[in-house]
């Protein structure tokens, strides 16, 4: 099969084998791969804050970042044997353990005062020191913030334990295990490969994740560049349109593209766009000439695991602080959250970003110098090499078709996945007159805010048979606390949401409640503040197009529940 992939006669090109362990070079700093672990991340953060699942398909950022991760660990391995897990760990649990020194006081501090329901109870919180789970939260309406990436950081922790045995059997039978890691997958989904226990959720994104983890050995092994162009075309197309055609599918059936959501689809996918990225290497001299994106790429590094770990706490706090905003077009209302997500997440970087700076054995600073400065006084070690030019160059035309199939690719399920293809509607005046089907909010998936977790949140919300406002009574309620933001995703081709909208329990006749509707991330409906004198009132919100609908609400008092009372989706059939 090795010879079938490099083809006839290919040996190991000098210096694309691995490196001695005794290696004492120091390590080369890759910009073309720093440039997109700062896009990756930046995307990540953009679909947190906004939840535009287009941006899955268009961008699957995980898979990129797992690769990316691999290249690095196969490269430590070499220069550090299996010291080098010792040092990964170190670099990554500190800047987990500030996260949790402020997140765990907090939520005991503010009512968390039952066990987690999970099998350890109280003992659970063992997982906020060596993150071999999802540690728990709160019951609070916010805490859900404070775990909802973490699923990243634990499988990240898993891979890096099992990366010296990994690497050894890549080594060894290459291309065998980057086909059984493929497989794994889709194995699982199709119940040859039954994955269940108390690790499930663990064992599960492992699967998904650790082919793209070994593309990145195979990067690091030079393996990737030894096979020729034309068949690297042929795999990464094969990949592609499987992964694309699967993605499609499932898209269209369960009516929802977001891609972590679609086993199997999510690695071929991945692996596909991982593969692109890491062979066609154009060059980058032009960012050293652009000093605030270079600058902006070396600081998103320097301080990855802070930004990740804090976006989504910055992105809730943004989201509470801005929901009695509302400015004139959506533009304007993205582009305020945005910046408000980035000034707080700067701020958490200011504050705990010099933990990332001790965990990896640098004095710690505000702002981590440029790369180009970056000589130690103590040990007077050589600056880190920055690597800006790399070969094959991008000019060759298997190369431009591969770029241009999985581009086209991904701009497809994009423009699909924003929903502008079902349910568009026409000006023709000659249509068939449409039925109407009502989807409840009472009988879908309720999510306190997040739908980017492997898996979703069991509903923090009370489901009731009858609401009662003042003297009616209104069957199917769904009642929130406040503050507090529920997300649904409506089924496909749903254009209204309508709802009979009333001030719950209060602590007094004075609290004011206000009710919001967003589609997108875009605020459509606001109530204005409410009390319970107030009659209840009816909504008819246009929704149509939307990928998800949160409802927000707002209140003066922490002690305030909201009804969303014979809510539901009305859909074009």
């Amino acid at each position: 099969m090795a010879r079938l992939l490099l083809g006839r006669g290919a040996g190991a090109s000098p210096g694309a084998g691995p490196q001695s362990p005794t290696s004492s070079r120091p390590p080369e700093r890759d910009r073309y791969l720093d440039l997109w672990r700062a896009a990756a991340l930046v995307r990540v953060v953009v679909y947190h804050v906004f939840g535009w699942v287009w941006l899955t398909v268009l961008f699957p950022a995980m898979g990129l970042m797992f690769a990316l991760a691999g290249s690095l660990m196969a490269g430590s391995l070499d220069r550090s044997g299996q010291r080098a897990v010792v040092r990964r760990l170190r670099r990554l649990l500190p800047p987990l353990w500030a996260f949790a020194a402020v997140a765990v006081p907090l939520m005991l501090f503010t009512g968390w005062g039952a066990a987690p329901a999970a099998d350890l109870g109280w003992g659970e919180l063992l997982w906020w020191l060596l993150p071999a789970r999802t540690p728990p939260t709160g019951s609070q309406s916010w805490a859900w913030a404070f775990n909802a990436v973490l699923w990243y950081i634990v499988t990240y922790l898993w891979l890096v334990l099992l990366s010296p045995a990994l690497l050894a059997a890549f080594r060894r039978w290459p291309w065998r295990t980057l086909a059984v890691a493929v497989a794994l997958p889709v194995a699982s989904l199709f119940g040859v490969l039954e994955i269940g226990g108390y690790f499930n959720e663990q064992a599960t994104n492992i699967s998904t994740y650790v082919a793209c983890w070994l593309l990145g050995f195979a990067h690091h092994d030079g393996l990737l560049q030894r096979i020729p162009a034309r068949r690297y075309a042929a795999l990464v197309a094969t990949f592609a349109v499987t992964g694309a055609g699967w993605v499609l599918v499932s898209g269209w059936s369960s009516g929802t593209f977001d891609i972590n959501r679609i086993a199997g689809g999510n690695t071929l996918w991945s692996m596909a766009f991982v593969a692109t990225v890491l062979r066609f290497r154009p060059p980058l001299t032009w960012l050293a000439q652009i000093r605030p994106v270079n600058r902006t790429v070396e600081l998103l590094n320097a301080r990855a695991v802070t930004v990740y770990l804090w976006h989504m706490p910055a992105g809730m706090l943004a989201a509470i602080l801005l929901t009695p905003v509302a400015l004139p077009g959506w533009a304007g209302n993205i582009f305020l959250r945005l910046l408000v997500v980035v000034l707080l997440t700067a701020v958490a970087v200011a504050l705990l970003g010099w933990v990332e700076d001790l965990a990896a054995g640098r004095s710690p600073t505000l702002l981590p110098p440029s790369a180009a400065a970056k000589v130690s006084p103590a040990t007077g070690a050589a600056p880190v090499k920055v690597v800006t030019t790399h070969r094959p160059a991008p000019g060759n035309r298997w190369h431009r078709g591969m770029v241009g199939l999985v581009a086209t690719l991904a701009g497809c399920l994009a423009f699909i996945a924003l929903n502008v293809l079902p349910g568009t509607p026409t000006n023709s005046q000659d249509r068939q007159p449409r039925h109407e089907t009502l989807h409840y909010l009472s009988d879908l998936l309720l999510v306190m805010e997040d739908p980017t977790a492997p898996e979703p949140a069991e509903p923090k919300v009370a489901v009731t048979p009858e609401a009662v406002t003042g003297n009616d009574v209104h069957p199917r309620g769904v009642v929130t606390p406040a503050p507090s933001r529920l997300r649904v995703h409506p089924p496909p081709g749903c254009e209204r949401l309508q709802a009979v909208i009333a001030v719950g329990d209060v602590d007094g006749d004075g609290v004011e409640v206000t009710f919001t509707v967003r589609t997108d991330g875009v605020t459509v409906f606001d109530s204005g503040a409410r009390t319970r004198a107030n009659s209840a009132e009816e909504i008819d919100v246009d929704i149509a197009a939307a990928t998800f609908v949160d409802l927000v609400v707002t209140s003066t008092s922490a002690k305030a529940s909201a009804i969303w009372a014979d809510g539901r989706f009305v859909c074009a059939t």
